[in-house]
């Protein structure tokens, strides 16, 4: 019977997240303020020679334990605001252009009233799944390291658990976060199913079973024998399943161990694996207490639910016993308790790893290519030069601009205008920091200027940059900045549109051949990419396809042999306020404009919104949320004032239901 009811729990309860459309086809000209000039009449959709890409080339919980309180402090010296001369770079000095167009609001309104869309049964991601495998067998063991020995010995069962994935929706076509991967693949029944029988054989030897279930499982006494299964029933059940268990739940556990109650290791190792294939340890089962007033069908969650959405927020893991604790007394659901733990869960290190894989999927360093993928290739070996890259180049970019995010956050916390002005380099790898022309960082000390006005910025980061070829993408790197920095939305590209790099016309440079292509006036190409896309991936064509400062590009025949060299342009109107013909003629003057501009404090909430829901966002229904993350962010605050705006806001607390 146990046998059957473990198949029976394969049975998935969740479903894929339903995310409408949201893009149209819309012409880009209609969506820039003013009719800016360069838009081509009816210019419908984005023809792209790369495809339209989104990948590469307030109310606060007080100080985070252990970050510095001087906020800011690692903004470059010129303000990120300031209108003066631009730095001497490719492209030449020069001022930023006045501008026809003032920012205008990007503040989200906030109904009160407005129903949030209903939550579907989200499951749990892999990694949320392997976390909370790991602090159960810790808690069944009674220690970490015995914890931790378990997990290493089930490495087999643990491995065949399937990776979660950025989603493509369809208002993101190349994958937004992996908490919206809700993909219910028969490898994710499978395996969880053998991870849960090969726990409960291994939680049940006979070096364990006196350990995980009591000395009761183990002694020669039957008579405590009934007694010993209700109370493991009790204890592990309430654990694995992160609530109290009911009357209804401990007979039918009872049940499913056999009709005796003597201790059988093997009955407790079918019930083990039982608990661990239940729909409430595998999903976020919630069915909310009390009824929200003026919002029919939505109700706030219970302690226990409150305590798991917290935990599984800022640790990716279950509850520990302090959360535990103050939702078992209903504490929790006590404002200043709530925010107590809030505070203590978002200052704690196991933080920053959930943070950081934030930052992995808003920053899409999944999509920067192989490096080293054409380093046989004549061309792409006479461009690197000396610079070939190595395998292990690749992991050093993206780790450069998670610590440069990791800084700015947690040890000196900064506004998000500072992270458009830093100088700083983040760069562990000796060839990287080479590349930087800095000094590889330690990552104790503080982390090495770059040099000055050559690198301002986040996006002059080689991650955003390279390409793995001897041209640049700035088309990829112009929808980058736009979606994901900005959050504008961009038509697609009409049917066959090439998602191929240009091949550069003879003795042009990239941007001319690009150019040449897209920006034909009168054809559909033109609006989008003369005036949404291309400025803003011309801004930084000073550096070349493995983030080399350059002040001109080298040209190659297709031997690899020189054919000199012509000067690369960035200068432009990046339209990074829709309507706005600010000329820039320096990527810090597009720093400048972008971090004045209060789009990206708004962008990043709506980011942190997908990140934190699993969803979509819906600006009508969900504004009082995204206007709380906004806030906490234009007021100067930085990341971890964003998180802590998330988790006060009342939605947050909240769940609505059909």
């Amino acid at each position: 019977m146990v046998a059957s009811l473990l198949r029976r729990a394969r049975n998935p309860l969740g479903r894929s997240l339903g995310l409408g459309l949201v893009l149209t086809a819309a012409g880009c000209t209609a969506q820039i303020q003013g009719e800016a000039s360069g838009a081509g009449a009816g210019g419908s959709s984005s023809a792209s020679a790369e495809g339209s890409v989104s990948g590469h080339a307030g109310t606060s919980l007080g100080p985070v334990a252990g970050a510095n309180s001087g906020a800011g402090s690692t903004a470059a010296s010129s303000s990120a605001g300031g209108s003066g001369s631009a730095s001497a770079g490719a492209g030449g000095s020069g001022s930023s252009g006045s501008g026809s167009v003032a920012p205008p609001s990007t503040a989200f309104a906030c109904d009160p009233t407005a129903k949030p869309a209903p939550a579907v049964l989200r499951r749990l991601t892999m990694t949320q799944y392997r976390n909370t495998l790991s602090d159960l067998f810790t808690f069944a063991l009674g220690s970490s390291s015995a914890g931790a020995a378990l997990v290493s010995e089930l490495a087999a069962s643990l491995g065949g658990l399937p990776e979660d994935r950025r989603e493509p929706v369809p208002t993101d076509l190349h994958g937004s976060y992996r908490r919206l991967d809700q993909s219910l693949q028969q490898i994710h029944v499978d395996a969880s199913y053998d991870v849960a029988v090969a726990a409960g054989l291994a939680l049940t030897t006979s070096a364990r079973l006196g350990k995980v279930v009591g000395s009761c499982a183990s002694d020669s006494d039957a008579s405590n024998d009934a007694s010993c299964l209700d109370a493991f029933i009790r204890r592990f059940g309430s654990r694995a399943l992160r609530h109290p268990l009911s009357d209804d739940d401990i007979t039918f556990y009872k049940s499913a161990y056999g009709s005796s109650t003597k201790a059988d290791p093997a009955a407790y190792a079918d019930l083990i694996g039982l608990f661990l294939t239940a729909p409430e340890a595998l999903y976020f089962v919630e069915h909310g207490g009390a009824t929200v007033a003026d919002q029919a069908g939505t109700y706030e969650l219970s302690a226990y639910e409150l305590a798991s959405r917290l935990s599984y927020q800022l640790w990716q893991t279950a509850p520990d016993d302090t959360l535990l604790a103050a939702a078992a007394d209903n504490s929790l659901l006590d404002a200043a308790t709530y925010q107590r733990e809030a505070k203590r869960l978002l200052a704690d290190a196991r933080a920053r790893p959930t943070l950081d894989e934030f930052f992995e999927d808003w920053m899409k360093v999944e999509d920067l290519p192989a490096l080293d993928a054409k380093n046989d290739d004549p061309v792409f070996k006479a461009f690197a030069g000396a610079d070939l890259p190595s395998p292990a180049l690749r992991q050093a970019m993206i780790d450069d601009v998670i610590g440069f995010l990791d800084y700015h956050t947690w040890t000196q916390p900064a506004p998000l205008a500072s992270w458009f002005a830093s100088e700083l380099s983040f760069a562990k790898d000796a060839r990287l920091a080479a590349i930087y022309g800095v000094k590889a960082w330690d990552g104790a000390a503080p982390p090495p200027s770059l040099p000055a006005g050559e690198r301002p910025g986040l996006l002059t980061r080689a991650l955003f940059l390279s390409t793995g070829t001897a041209n640049t993408r700035p088309i990829m790197k112009g929808v980058f900045i736009r979606k994901n920095i900005l959050c504008s939305e961009i038509p697609p590209p009409p049917p066959g549109a090439n998602a191929k790099p240009p091949v550069l016309g003879p003795g042009m440079t990239t941007r001319e051949s690009v150019a040449a292509i897209t920006e034909m006036p009168g054809t559909v190409c033109s609006g989008c990419h003369g005036t949404l896309i291309n400025p803003l991936g011309y801004a930084t064509e000073n550096f070349d396809g493995i983030g080399r400062f350059r002040t001109a590009q080298q040209l190659f025949d297709d031997t690899g042999k020189s054919l000199g060299s012509k000067a690369v342009d960035v200068s432009g109107v990046p339209q990074v306020v829709l309507g706005d013909t600010t000329a820039i003629s320096s990527p810090r003057e597009l720093m400048q404009l972008i971090a004045t501009s209060g789009e990206v404090e708004a962008c990043v909430a709506r980011n942190y919104f997908r990140f934190s829901y699993g969803r979509w966002e819906d600006p009508a229904s969900d504004g009082c949320a995204l206007e709380a993350a906004r806030a906490a962010l234009a007021n100067g605050g930085s990341i971890t004032d964003l998180m802590a705006a998330a988790l006060l806001s009342p939605e947050f607390r909240r769940r609505t239901f059909e």
